[in-house]
Parts: structure tokens; C-alpha cells; sequence
């Protein structure tokens, strides 16, 4: 299980990077299943843009998220990759249970 932090058009400060890497590790922790994770980070003028890829044995999930503030960025697309992991754990839970 690996956390992968980029980032695109400059530099973030190694606060920034750890703020992620832990959010990240809590995302790994809820669902085990989870290979890999990869965070990119964008910073633009005025807007940070925030992209997650969590790849797990069974399904591979993609969000992102753009806002004016890059831990505002992270911590919504944790949340959308999160929801997306939830409900694809509940289809197979109950698929497995019909």
C-alpha cells in the first residue's frame, strides 16, 4: 500500500505533502484492499485543483476537486473517494449476500 503525492505548475510546502500522505493513510486504513493511492496537486494562480486515484484489488476510483484553498482541494476529494469506496464495498456486500 503506497501513497504517491505529484505535484503539477509549482511547489508545496512539506506540510501540505503530510496533511495528504494522512489523509490518505486514513482512507487506506477504512479499506485494506486499497494498492495504491496517487495524489496530484495543481496549483494555478488563484485556484488549486486536487486529483486522487486509489486503485484496489477489484475497482479503481478517480475524483477531483478545485477550489481557492489546496487543503480545502484534499480533504473534498478524499471525501468523494471515499463515498465512491463506500458504495463499491456495499454493491458487493450485497451482491455476495443475495
Amino acid at each position: 500500500m503506497s501513497v504517491t503525492i505529484s505535484v503539477k505548475n509549482g511547489n508545496i510546502s512539506e506540510t501540505l505533502k503530510e496533511y495528504a500522505q494522512n489523509k490518505a493513510a486514513k482512507l487506506i486504513e477504512d479499506f485494506p484492499r486499497i494498492t495504491t493511492v496517487t495524489i496530484v496537486l495543481d496549483m494555478q494562480k488563484t485556484r488549486s485543483k486536487a486529483e486522487i486515484i486509489v486503485r484496489a484489488k477489484q475497482t479503481d476510483i478517480e475524483a477531483d476537486a478545485e477550489t481557492y484553498d489546496m487543503y480545502e482541494s484534499v480533504d473534498t476529494i478524499i471525501e468523494k473517494a471515499y463515498a465512491q469506496l463506500k458504495k463499491q464495498h456495499d454493491k458487493i456486500t450485497e451482491h455476495r449476500k443475495a
